[in-house]
């Protein structure tokens, strides 16, 4: 492999390594969220309310 090629690859798992860290930052903070609505006694079903 060339060394544009190496480039496009590390950059591509670069990539993939900022959205696998978006993700789990989205979930944490949703089920951060879904406990302190639990430990208010709000919200039994995870269901938001309008």
């Amino acid at each position: 492999m060339t060394a544009f090629s190496w480039m496009i690859v590390a950059f591509a798992v670069f990539m993939a390594g900022v959205c696998l860290f978006t993700y789990v930052q989205i979930e944490r903070n949703a089920h951060q969220t879904r406990q302190r609505r639990l430990a208010r006694g709000e919200d039994t079903q995870g269901q938001p309310t309008p």
